[in-house]
């Protein structure tokens, strides 16, 4: 028998511990004699939850990669509305970009996320579908060339200048067409026909003009027939291992990569990759679905959204790595029940809550990672809609209302164990962005009188541990009750309300001297006042959290993106922590006050090392 010398031309390496892998390391067999284990570094693929869409929807387009994906149009609800929306990701969560000219559903689409293309589809039920084509630069879409017959569930290959259309379906269900037409960027022009006609080919987006696959799809039932195109005409190419249609097709013809569909439940779980010789299956999705979009290929994939109506997506990865997507779990309640409290939780397992209603409060409760415990310490006076950044040993309360409903400019500093009043705010603010140090804090905007949304304000204020004094620049916008993170000197101010009663999605950045605009956060403050109140993250890694129903999103210093959202709907709580170890607790619930805590998790790759027996 061979060794693994001769095999190699390298012997098997002793090591006290395990080394840093990559994914240059996979096959790499090493003898850990502090364990006393031989071990072995496995690349392996496997599907894993990540985080969703912004709009639910099923029967969109989808084109790209897996780490620059591009997924528009689809049905978004009972009924079959059409969605104008394109979203797009970034390898980490979904993000808005320029709506499509009009709502339609099971289009075509080709290319990358800054040049893509697509056409057909169709908007009201029945079919035919459309001829239209369009084409979108990264930012937004613009109308190209007509095709020649309209189809809708047809299938694609290639990109924006080299594009292919085949099959689908040209009047109402089911008329499979076997027509084939080829764009330049400009028009469309007819290539050879397939050899089936079929339809249900939505989501097909394999290979190139001169190279490109037409997999599975429908005509009389579900078709393992793939057939391959070389720029003129198609030929039968290798079988799926199981027919079927409306499934996640994406991939170059040698990187194949085939997810889900229909007929049937257990087939709707089913991956298959193809090598350019043989399919092989591939680790089933977390759950079943049909017509869905997808990017990617068979060494990394997204499918998201599917029918009916979801936001669920889920990554295909191949490598050493096990992927874990970002979650929130349940942690212990707090023991008062409390929304619009004032928060210091630099981390998850270190922080304080303070104040908040209803009616207002004065307790304080610290956090050690596991459970909430009532301190001592007690605000000077009882107050709600309070701001507060800091630490559990050097926190800061700044403003809020006290009964009833009489604005305040109090500060007060807790040193661990009690509070004192300090110098209080050049003027009443109620519900203002926060975050910072004892020494090196900030406020922004908020309201300063009753009605709320009226008095809302654009300035900020900095905080040097002994006295307030005013930013050099304003913010962009008047607005309160949104989200903060970051330091006195590289914050971000996300989403909010804005005079006289209404709702903003924009993020204000500031540098220690001035604002700026920042992205704009997704699904989130659209129609009800959001937030927790604390510091979250950093102006570069940063997680905005609230709602009813809940919403999470990331921030990287440019986009927000979409992340796992948690799991009991709730606004104006508290939270804080980092982009990757958060928590959100209390709030305003259904049904009234919340004493919930969770945590979140962000997303976590860990090295798939297999251990041998050396009995």
């Amino acid at each position: 028998m061979a060794t693994y010398d001769e095999i190699y031309g390298k012997r098997v390496e002793v090591l006290s511990s395990d080394p840093t892998l990559t994914s240059a390391n996979a096959g790499q067999v090493w003898y850990n004699s502090t364990t006393g284990t031989l071990k072995s570094v496995v690349s392996f693929g496997a599907w894993s939850s990540t985080n969703p869409l912004v709009t639910a929807h099923g029967a969109g387009a989808g084109t790209g990669t897996n780490t620059a994906g591009l997924i528009f149009g689809g049905n978004t609800g009972p009924g079959g509305p059409k969605s104008n929306a394109t979203e797009e990701w970034n390898g980490s969560g979904f993000s808005t970009g320029g709506n499509l000219p009009f709502s339609r559903a099971e289009m075509g689409a080709g290319g990358p996320q800054t040049a893509a293309v697509g056409f057909g589809g169709f908007t009201a039920p029945p079919p035919p579908g459309a001829t239209t084509t369009v084409e979108y630069d990264g930012s937004s879409w613009t109308s190209g060339g007509a095709m020649s017959a309209g189809r809708t569930n047809l299938g694609s290959s290639g990109i924006q200048t080299a594009a292919l259309a085949f099959g689908g379906a040209e009047a109402s269900s089911p008329n499979p067409s076997n027509r084939t037409e080829e764009y330049d960027g400009s028009s469309w022009t007819a290539g050879g026909n397939l050899g089936t006609a079929r339809y249900q080919l939505m989501g097909n987006n394999v290979g190139t003009q001169t190279d490109g696959v037409c997999v599975g799809g429908y005509s009389g039932g579900a078709k393992d027939l793939v057939e391959n195109y070389d720029g003129s005409s198609w030929t039968a190419g290798t079988a799926l291992p199981t027919a079927g249609g409306n499934q996640a097709r994406n991939g170059l013809s040698n990187t194949i990569m085939v997810a889900a569909g229909s007929p049937g439940p257990n087939d709707g779980t089913k991956c298959y990759t193809f090598n350019g010789t043989a399919w092989s299956q591939v680790g089933s999705l977390g759950s079943p679905r049909s017509s869905n979009a997808g990017s990617g290929d068979s060494g990394g994939s997204i499918i998201a959204g599917a029918s009916p109506y979801t936001k669920v997506t889920e990554e295909y990865n191949f490598g050493i790595n096990t992927v874990t997507g970002a979650a929130w779990a349940s942690g212990n309640n707090i023991n008062t029940a409390r929304t619009l409290g004032g928060s210091a939780i630099p981390t998850v397992s270190d922080g304080i809550i303070f104040g908040g209603g209803s009616p207002y409060k004065d307790v304080t409760e610290k956090y050690d990672g596991t459970s909430w415990t009532t301190v001592p310490g007690t605000l000077t006076t009882a107050r709600g809609y309070l701001s507060g950044f800091g630490t559990s040993t050097a926190a800061v309360a700044a403003g809020g209302y006290t009964a009833p409903n009489n604005p305040q400019s109090l500060v007060e500093e807790y040193n661990g164990s009690s509070w004192s009043e300090e110098t209080n705010l050049p003027g009443a603010r109620k519900s203002a962005g926060n975050c910072g140090t004892l020494t090196a804090g900030l406020i922004m905007g908020g309201s300063t009188a009753q009605p709320y949304g009226a008095n809302v304000v654009n300035t900020a204020f900095e905080y040097n541990g002994t006295s307030w004094t005013a930013t050099p620049g304003n913010l962009p916008e008047a607005k309160g009750q949104g989200m903060s993170g970051g330091t006195q000197t590289a914050a971000y101010y996300a989403a909010g309300r804005t005079p006289p009663n209404s709702y903003t999605q924009k993020t204000a950045e500031y540098n220690g001297s001035s604002f700026s605009e920042g992205g704009d956060v997704v699904s989130i403050s659209e129609t009800t006042a959001q937030g927790a109140q604390g510091a979250t993250g950093t102006q570069t890694a940063g997680l905005a959290t609230g709602g009813q129903p809940a919403k999470t999103n990331t921030y990287d210093g440019t986009t927000w993106v979409t992340s796992a959202n948690f799991n009991t709907g709730r606004n104006k709580g508290m939270g804080g922590g980092t982009a990757t170890a958060a928590l959100i607790a209390g709030g305003g619930a259904p049904g009234g006050v919340s004493a919930l805590t969770e945590e979140f998790t962000g997303q976590t790759t860990t090295v798939n090392i297999t251990d041998f027996t050396t009995s």
